[in-house]
């Protein structure tokens, strides 16, 4: 978000029938409003793994389904069985996984329609193998990413060289703008040390950007996105 704000009404889907989970055999139904780490768990209750990876991602199941959002080289639509969204006019529709055209970190039926709730499908599985998963899950991020403030993931991975490898090769750890400073930890979190503003954050994504491109030729794309107007 820049500093500026947004210019117009924010609608935030929570309560009722956008954060509720329901469980149907194999399949899970949440809302857009529920939690990622609560379908994680919801699974584990029903004895379904394939959601572990989603225990530590502190985001919704709206935003996971906007950007195909993925973790622990797992993503949201390898588990989604059917989407439901309404399109500008307010209708109502319901698409099968195979009709939804996906990319990485990308659904374009979700540029312009909002998604309200979808049905994923987990696979029955012994709940010692599943508390395993999430354990995992809980620490390989323990261990590779930083516990400091930040809006997760910044870059997009530019093909086969993930972009937090990319930024380390490139020197950048610990380089900041403000307080806006990318984490020793992992090279693709930018951390806020404390007050940092958007703009402070955006001058250092355009460094990185910089930076990738005189030295790689790489052109890095942010898989966060930016919205908002300038202070």
């Amino acid at each position: 978000m820049r500093d500026g704000g947004i210019r117009g009404v924010v609608v935030h889907p929570c309560g009722g029938d956008f954060d509720r989970i329901e469980i149907n055999g194999t399949e899970i139904t949440a809302g857009v409003g529920a939690k990622l780490k609560e379908l994680a768990y919801a699974g584990k209750a029903a004895g379904l793994t394939g959601l572990e990876w989603m225990e530590g991602i502190p985001g919704a199941i709206g935003g996971a389904l906007r950007m195909n959002a993925g973790a622990m080289g797992a993503q949201t639509f390898e588990n989604v069985v059917r989407l439901r969204y309404l399109d500008a006019n307010g209708e109502a529709h319901t698409k099968n996984r195979d009709e939804l055209e996906v990319h990485y970190r990308n659904v374009p039926i979700l540029e312009q329609n909002y998604a309200v709730r979808a049905v994923f499908r987990g696979q029955a599985a012994p709940a010692e193998e599943i508390v395993r998963k999430l354990k995992a899950s809980q620490e390989k991020r323990r261990s590779s990413q930083p516990m400091a403030k930040s809006a997760g993931c910044i870059f997009k991975n530019p093909g086969p060289c993930p972009a937090g490898k990319l930024i380390d090769e490139l020197g950048l750890k610990h380089s900041r703008v403000g307080n806006a400073r990318v984490s020793e930890v992992h090279g693709n979190f930018i951390v806020n040390d404390g007050g940092a503003t958007a703009s402070e954050m955006l001058e250092l994504i355009d460094k990185i950007k910089a930076t990738a491109r005189a030295k790689r030729g790489i052109e890095l794309e942010t898989e966060v996105k930016i919205v908002g107007e300038p202070a």
